[in-house]
């Protein structure tokens, strides 16, 4: 890619410079030697009043001395206080030069070399690029500025404000937090306020920060006494241990037993961190102390109702005196310090808590307290330390605010801060400020009193310079309030006006930063600044019309000690937040960056943002930057998109952060009706709008990420899933939708050409290019590629790739798409299903290929149906061979095979492969790129023909950029069908059959592999079913009786083929039997009657499959209700004859099959026979199959199959179940939803599936007439008192009602699910392991339920959802195989399923 990729990184905070052994000479203590620096000095001739200055600059390392500019001397004060000139600072570089290098006045004054950099003589240039660094790393940067306009008594006339702002040297590993938390469980916290801290604190003390090496918490609760907890190894384990009875709050208050326990806990935390190797100055130390209520510890000696009474005053200095001592003992401790203390309630001390914390916070409501957890002890936790900041001010400035001990220092190490200065006029000298960190000084500034800048009213510095003031303008007026117990009225008014004024002052800019359309830089700093400011200005006015007794309009009344402390907290000048501190170094980045280039007229014209009416050239001047437009995003799990729409309009960052409120509201587009909700890829334009769009990239790229975390090297490749996407977008092209793709292109690999692969270390462009050439050339990297549309993006970018190679790629990737698409979709098939789709795909060559024409997505594909009709299995074998033989490895689907197809290619996914819409897109325009590279000679050229149309305004580049959109447009658009995708049908038939075979290799015939797998299947079968026969009334007693086993042996069982039928049918049951105390198996059989006699029936999912459900439970059940409780003769011919007749309707088997008639009718005799001790000693054991006859022979001819006839006019039409509109179709337990109980009978049902256990009864004791009818035939059954109607609120039934009813709310609810609890999920769906079940948690929404619900309907999987302990419980289930014994649940809520309590009850 030559040119286009940059030799460094773009952003400070994703490029480390290289590491170089720069540390200076250590003397024998450790510390740089300052002999050697003194020597260097006196060498060079530098008078001694220099050297403090010079031994600032260089760390007291001489080796620096060569580095030292003139621009570094210049404004610093010398040993006796004069400023060091320009003239004095070149003359003591030159002498340093002239003495140590051998330098000349022309590089002091600085001297370009051939590089185009001033250099030092002799010195490698990546040194001294790494000492600049170092250098600079160690400076902190002060700017001074004072307002152009003057309060209005002039008053603040002489304020200046001072921004501090520098970042500390990198150094190796990170540093040791020691977070004490201490916890006051006085009497006073029992009941909810104790259970909310807890609640919170556990909250924010997650398991992750338990297992941190770096992070150690001692946890101190107090009343009276103080003692510490000991830490459990989690969360939930932690949040138990304080709400024990152990640590129930009960007693006083003493802060004095609280800080002397926490003191001891931290100097044990301190001495096991030494032994580790952890000095003082590695380690900060936190402590957060929550109370409510003041000190009670001193009592007097007078007693009241038996209590003695709280001497006030002296609890107060004990408490004083307490926190005094234990501050000072975490100073001497040599570690950064900061105490933070949260109060809450109306009894705590405000004054007390402000004077014994360096943080002072006043919470109050329990939302306020979660809150400051996760906010600021996140950023406690996850800062680089504390720092403290002493200055050095010329004689008359003063600070007009008191500095607090520590400031806090951001993740990155960075200090941002600013202080106000109290400058008089013509204050002439230094102002300077050291940085230390553990008492080691960091970093060092300076400027000179008397370059101060003057504020603009307009612009980004005027307006944060106006919010900063109206700031200190507020802390002044809650200051002034502190305290107060009544404020006058002639006071108040007052104080309203300057509340009033804050208000005003501060509208222009609120204006200015919210207006789309706005040239105002930094408008995200701003608008997060005027947030803060506008809060505090909030909490004063509520705080003072608490003291108007005339205010009328809000009767709430806090107290005095809850306005005290809102006052105190407001009144406290803290560093901005990390959000607003971010943004405005964003600012200042954006700023410091090259202006960007001139646009030519084309450039002008595609680049302007109908939103912000800016062009890209004016918007990178205002730091921002231009973005493509993206809608209807559904992120993937694992990276990529479920589904986006990415547009071809463009949009502003700052704009779209404006029109959507960050992101919460779609913005409507002139394009598209239902509008866009993010932003996608960035527009290139020039170099110098493109490193703009780099810095908001990051924050675009947070939205576009399921984590929501922005992952450097790891989220740039979401670009390439969206480059895929709109290179398959449409069913053609049109000229605009060709030019943003080669925009979009040339913006991610600008954006792959400068960011590195988080695993490999490579830039992101070799490794993309890397796996292109690896998915073209091995099948296992095709097969474990996550997301093919990055990889149809990655395909624009490899440079070398023309148009066969690329024709090639397309191939691969839409055969990898249909064979992902296959495996979905057949992932619960069993064996045998599988084999006969096999036979199926495999028919004769001549089958017509008309279903090749058929439009994709197909609208008459019917749900996904595998019932081997039209496949016997028993001949098929002999039938492939023959086929074989006549027309050697060639094969054509037979229609069945062909609906199969269709259907899989027709069904929704939710995967983030090209859907079949995609592929005639996908095969036409990545050749087409080809071409377009090989007529430009190279990747690069096209980039190179990009920039210079945007970028210069030559007629012949815009020739080249209309000739390359013509190339890349088809010209006419292709048939969305099979054959526009594929070509022919050999590679479909091979693709389903290898997802059927996937053990096939390929060298091994598929037809003579299905007819060996085929036969051995039926052999197999066959041996097994004669070795478990049915001999008598027991199960067959097999060596390892499980679920497995009954599927290898007899297969899966039938299932309804009407699902919401027998739904209706076991939901008349179910209130037939509401009251009847009548078993789950009894209920299923009676609902298997039930749906028969209303017509429906049951199919096999394959002719090899015969389990029956329920075959020895039942008939044994029917058995003792005769015998027992009817007391009706269960002997004889007639008895059996009747009894066979009954259960051949409760059983579930196909009806339709004569064969299978007569052979369950011997098994339902044999078992009666040994129910009644017949002796059954010389009739020989029954094979338990319906498809073998009572001699165990398999069928002996087959029905007429497709095979023997040619199928050039029966494939007229595809054949799909709608085609078949006799009878419904049978459905497949692998391609069709499972049949369900009730919500209320489901868990039973499961329990029904052990075939010793399944039972079925025709009457109920409770529920028979006095007159039962004849035998055989099933009592009346009484209804209940009051007949339920019709659940209302039902979930759809089927697959396709499910997904119909799965609109985009429930779509992003379902995506809204916890990764890991989805991960369970579509592993439980993939495995559908007859028996299991899964619980989902208690805390899902109401939406979340039903989205699960239906989801789980399209799925085939049983789910249904009750209370259960005042909450609803979602369970989802497969049904138990035979044999195999389901767990016992909770009861069932029938009222809230009856009553539609599932719906959306948010």
């Amino acid at each position: 890619l030559g040119s286009h990729r940059p030799t460094t990184q773009l952003l400070d905070n994703t490029h480390t410079p290289p590491r170089l052994d720069l540390s200076p000479a250590m003397d024998p203590s450790g510390s740089p030697s300052s002999g050697a620096l003194a020597a260097a000095l006196a060498k060079a001739g530098i008078d001694e009043q220099y050297h403090q200055v010079l031994s600032d600059l260089t760390s007291r390392s001489p080796e620096y001395l060569t580095e030292v500019a003139a621009e570094d001397l210049q404004g610093r004060a010398d040993a006796r206080g004069v400023t060091i000139t320009m003239p004095a600072a070149r003359g003591l570089v030159r002498k340093l030069r002239e003495a140590l290098v051998g330098g000349t006045s022309a590089d002091v004054d600085g001297a370009q070399k051939p590089g185009g950099d001033k250099v030092a003589p002799h010195m490698p240039s990546l040194m001294r690029s790494a000492s600049r660094e170092l250098a600079r790393g160690r400076e902190c940067r002060i700017s001074l500025l004072r307002s152009a306009v003057a309060g209005a008594d002039g008053a603040d006339s002489s304020l200046v404000r001072c921004t501090l702002r520098g970042k500390l040297p990198e150094s190796g590993g990170g540093r040791r937090k020691l977070l004490a938390i201490v916890l006051d469980r006085s009497g006073s916290m029992a009941g909810s306020m104790w259970r909310r801290v807890v609640e919170a604190v556990v909250g924010v003390v997650t398991d992750n920060m338990l297992e941190d090496p770096l992070i150690s918490i001692v946890f101190i609760v107090y009343s009276d006494q103080a003692r510490k907890v000991r830490l459990p190894g989690s969360s939930a384990a932690l949040r138990d241990l304080l709400l024990s009875r152990e640590n129930s709050p009960q007693g006083g208050t003493s802060f004095k037993a609280a800080f002397e326990e926490t003191q001891e806990a931290v100097q044990q935390e301190l001495v096991r961190l030494s032994v580790l190797g952890a000095g003082a100055k590695d380690v900060d130390i936190a402590t957060l102390v929550f109370t409510d209520g003041e000190d009670t510890s001193v009592k007097t000696h007078s007693r009241r109702h038996g209590v003695d009474l709280v001497d006030r005053e002296a609890s107060l200095l004990s408490a004083r005196g307490a926190g005094d001592a234990f501050r000072q003992a975490l100073r001497s401790t040599g570690c950064t310090t900061y105490l933070c203390i949260a109060a809450f309630g109306a009894d705590h001390d405000p004054d007390q808590c402000q004077y014994l914390s360096d943080r002072y916070f006043y919470i109050n409501r329990g939302e306020a307290l979660s809150e400051i957890l996760s906010g600021g002890l996140g950023a406690l936790l996850t800062s680089a330390g504390q720092c403290s900041v002493r200055f050095q001010l010329p004689n008359g400035v003063t600070l007009e605010e008191k500095m607090p001990d520590t400031l806090p220092l951001d993740s990155e190490g960075c200090l941002d801060h600013h202080v106000w200065l109290r400058v008089p006029g013509g204050s002439q000298g230094c102002v300077s400020v050291d940085v230390a960190v553990g008492g080691v000084e960091m970093l060092h500034g300076s400027a000179q009193a008397d370059s101060i800048e003057r504020a603009t009213t307009e612009g980004f510095d005027g307006h944060l310079f106006l919010i900063d003031m109206v700031a200190l303008r507020l802390r002044r007026v809650a200051r002034q309030l502190c305290g107060r117990g009544k404020i006058p009225e002639e006071e108040l008014n007052p104080l309203r006006d300057r509340l009033t004024d804050a208000k005003d002052h501060l509208q222009p800019t609120k204006e200015a930063a919210n207006l789309a359309n706005s040239q105002l830089r930094g408008r995200a700093a701003l608008r997060e600044r005027l947030a803060e400011v506008e809060a505090a200005r909030e909490r004063l006015s509520y705080a003072l019309g608490q003291f108007d007794e005339r205010d009328v309009n809000d009767q709430r009344t806090i107290g005095s000690v809850a306005i005290d402390a809102i006052l105190r907290d407001a009144g406290q000048h803290v560093p901005q937040g990390p959000v607003a501190a971010a943004l405005g170094r964003r600012v200042d980045l954006a700023a410091s960056l090259t202006p960007p280039e001139a646009l030519s007229k084309h450039g002008v014209e595609y680049s302007t943002d109908a939103y912000s009416c800016c062009d890209a050239r004016e918007l990178a001047t205002q730091g921002d930057a231009i973005f493509f437009q993206l809608g209807k995003v559904q992120l993937g799990p694992g990276g990529g998109f479920v589904g986006a729409d990415d547009g071809d309009g463009l949009i502003s960052h700052e704009a779209f952060v404006l029109l959507s409120r960050d992101g919460k509201q779609s913005i409507k587009s002139v394009d598209r009706d239902d509008g866009f909700t993010h932003l996608g890829m960035p527009l290139y334009a020039t170099e110098g709008h493109f490193l703009r769009a780099s810095l908001l990239l990051p924050e675009v790229l947070r939205r576009l990420s399921s984590s929501g975390v922005y992952s450097p090297g790891t989220s740039e490749r979401q670009l390439l899933s969206l480059l895929g996407r709109s290179l398959t977008k449409g069913l053609t092209k049109s000229e605009g939708q060709v030019e943003s793709l080669l925009h979009k292109a040339r913006a991610v690999q600008a954006v792959l050409s400068r960011f590195t692969d988080a695993p490999s270390g490579a830039f992101l462009i070799d490794a993309v290019t890397a796996e292109v050439r690896r998915f073209m050339e091995d099948a296992e990297a095709r097969a474990q590629t996550p997301d093919l549309f990055a990889i149809v993006g990655a395909g624009l970018l490899v440079d070398g790739l023309e148009a066969d190679s690329l024709g090639k790629l397309a191939d691969l990737l839409v055969k990898e798409s249909l064979r992902r698409r296959a495996a979905h979709a057949l992932r619960g098939a069993g064996e045998a299903e599988r084999l006969c789709l096999a036979c199926a795909l495999l028919g004769p060559a001549n089958s017509s290929q008309i279903w090749m024409d058929t439009t994709l997505p197909c609208p008459d594909a019917g749900e996904l149906c595998l019932d081997g009709d039209g496949v016997n299995p028993f001949q098929a074998p002999t039938e492939l061979e023959a086929l074989e033989r006549e027309s050697p490895g060639s094969a054509a689907p037979r229609p069945v095979g062909t609906a199969v197809l269709l259907s899989i290619m027709s069904n929704k996914s939710t995967d983030n492969n090209p859907q079949p819409k995609d592929w005639v897109m996908l095969r036409q325009m990545l050749p087409a790129w080809g071409r377009l590279v090989g007529a430009a000679g190279s990747v690069a050229a096209i980039w190179d023909s990009i920039d210079a149309v945007m970028t210069q305004d030559d007629p012949s580049h815009l020739e080249t950029w209309r000739r390359s959109i013509a190339t890349l447009r088809p010209a006419a658009p292709l048939p969305c069908c099979v054959r526009s995708a594929f070509g022919n049908a050999e590679d479909v038939t091979a693709i389903a059959v290898s997802v059927c075979l996937p053990d096939l290799k390929p060298e091994q015939n598929a037809r003579l592999e299905v007819a060996s797998t085929l036969r051995a299947i039926v052999e197999r079968r066959k041996a097994l079913v004669c070795k478990y026969p049915i001999a008598g009334a027991d199960f067959p007693k097999l060596e390892t009786h499980s679920g497995e086993t009954v599927r290898d042996i007899w297969g899966a069982p039938a299932n309804p083929v009407d699902a919401a039928l027998h739904h209706k049918a076991m939901l008349r049951v179910w209130r037939r039997t509401m009251k009847v105390r009548v078993s789950m198996t009894i209920k299923e059989a009676l609902a298997d009657k039930e749906y028969r006699k209303r017509g429906g029936k049951f199919a096999f999912p394959s002719p090899l499959d015969t389990f029956v459900r329920g075959l020895h439970r039942r008939t044994t059940d029917l058995h003792n209700d005769w015998k027992v409780r009817l007391h009706k003769e269960t002997s004889g011919d007639e008895a059996r004859r009747q009894a066979v007749a009954e259960m051949l309707l409760r059983l579930r088997w196909d009806d339709s099959n004569d064969a299978a008639r007569a052979k369950l009718s011997l098994l339902v005799e044999r078992i009666w026979d040994g129910l009644e001790s017949v002796d059954l000693t010389g009739k020989k054991p029954l094979s338990s199959a319906l498809w073998l006859d009572g001699d165990d022979n398999p069928p002996a001819t087959a029905e007429s199959t497709e095979a023997d006839e040619p199928h050039q006019e029966a494939v007229a039409e595809p054949k799909t179940i709608a085609d078949k509109p006799s009878e419904p179709q049978p459905s497949s337990s692998s391609f069709a939803p499972a049949p369900r109980a009730p919500p209320a009978l489901a868990e039973e049902t499961t329990a029904a599936n052990v075939p010793a256990a399944t039972a079925t009864l025709e009457e109920s004791p409770a529920v028979t007439a006095p007159d039962a009818e004849a035998p055989g035939a099933e009592a009346p059954v009484a209804e209940p008192r009051a007949a339920a109607a019709e659940p209302s609120g039902q979930y759809p039934v089927g697959r396709e009602a499910a997904q119909a009813a799965m609109d985009t709310g429930l779509e992003e609810a379902l995506d809204s699910l916890p990764q890991e609890l989805r991960t369970r999920m579509d592993t439980f769906a993939e495995m559908r392991r007859p028996g299991s079940r899964v619980k989902l948690p208690l805390d899902l929404r109401a939406k979340q339920r039903k989205a699960v619900h239906l989801w789980a309907e399209t799925h085939g999987l049983e789910h249904r959802s009750f209370g259960y302990r005042g909450r609803r419980r979602l369970h989802l289930s497969f049904p138990a195989a035979e044999g195999e014994q389901a767990q016992e649940e909770e009861d069932f809520d029938a009222d809230a399923w009856q009553n539609g309590d599932e719906e959306d009850d948010e």
